[in-house]
Order: C-alpha cells, then structure tokens, then sequence
C-alpha cells in the first residue's frame, strides 16, 4: 500500500520537474545570447546571466498557480505515504517488541502467521 503512495509522490514531482523545466526553457529562449569560444570573460558574465535567468524563472514559476497548486498537491501526497509508512513500521515494530517480550501476537499477526504456514506447506 505505501508502495502506491510513493509511486504516486514519484510521478507527481516529475511532473512538477517538467513544468519547471518548460519555465527555465523558456526564460533561456527570451534571451539566448552567442559568446565566441575563447572569451573568459564573456562566458564568465553569460554565466551570471544564465543564473539570474534561472533564478528569474523560478520566481516566475512560483507564481505559477498551476505550479504552485502542484507542490501543494506533492505535500500532501507526500504527507499521505509518509503516515502509511510509518504507520506500516510502527506496527512491526510493535509486533516485533510483543514477541521479544513473550506477549501474543495480535490478531491481525496471528491471522497472517496461520496463512503463511498453510500456504508455505501445501
């Protein structure tokens, strides 16, 4: 189950990367500008401008409200598999400190221990 909810973190993130990617595209095509080849200093300028742009195009995405609505959409997916997963690890951890202690195991335990051992000696 917690599987799922991270496949879907996984998918939701790529398509926020591709969004910003477009955003970041974009920004360099309103601005692509040539430097001859040995020019030290003109690459090293071309490189602040590219940063700013890179930076200008974030800011732009972040106003983005289909961008934003994303990375609300991605935290609460993101909250949603961190909750199953913890839950799932919460839950042997507990059965794991019952059975260390001697105490019996749950019914949910019980009930999955008796079909793996009837499915493992058929």
């Amino acid at each position: 189950m917690s599987q799922d909810s991270w496949k879907d973190v996984k998918g939701k993130v790529e398509g926020l990367g591709l969004k910003l990617k477009l955003h970041l595209e974009q920004e360099a095509d309103e601005t692509n500008d040539e430097v001859n080849p040995g020019d030290t200093k003109a690459a090293i300028e071309e490189l602040g401008t590219k940063l700013q742009d890179a930076f200008a195009s974030f800011g732009a995405a972040a106003k983005d409200q289909a961008v934003r609505d994303d990375v609300k959409d991605i935290g609460l997916t993101l909250k949603d598999a961190m909750y199953e997963t913890l839950s799932t690890v919460g839950g042997e951890v507990s059965e794991a400190v019952k059975k260390a202690r001697g105490e019996a195991p749950s019914t949910s335990e019980a009930d999955a221990g008796t079909s793996t051992s009837d499915s493992t000696d058929s």
